[in-house]
């Protein structure tokens, strides 16, 4: 079995009881990511598409530090509190992925972590060779 590696990108703030993203041989598992700052402070209050912006760019950040980049990225799953906040993230979406996307699921909840937080995107990357 392939070794276990928690990676930590070192421009986000560790946390001990989170992991940014887990890799198992070629593939990353990127944890539930949302609109914070290093210093937990929420980005984008109300606002989908800021929210999403700022995951895309935590996401970014520790795929790149495998050395792979988001067009390497093969699932994303979705978690948003509000429907109507579908098309903000629809948007940020295409731009992040503006051919061959990857497999997704979107899913309404009826709340994340903390209540300023309306959207929480995780990831799998196959990490090129």
């Amino acid at each position: 079995m392939p070794k276990r590696t928690v990676i930590v990108p070192d421009s986000l703030a560790p946390n001990p009881a989170f992991s940014p993203a887990v890799r198992v041989g070629d593939l990353l598992f990127v944890s539930g990511q949302v609109s914070v700052d290093n210093d937990g402070n929420i980005i984008g209050i109300g606002d989908c598409e800021a929210q999403a912006r700022h995951i895309v760019s935590r996401i970014s950040t520790i795929v790149q530090s495998v050395g792979a980049s988001m067009n390497d990225v093969v699932k994303v799953t979705t978690f948003l509190t509000d429907i109507n906040d579908y098309p903000a993230f629809s948007k940020v979406r295409g731009e992040t992925f503006p051919t061959d996307p990857p497999a997704s699921s979107t899913v309404i909840v009826a709340g994340l972590v903390r209540p300023e937080l309306v959207i929480e995107i995780e990831a799998v990357v196959n990490i090129p060779d």
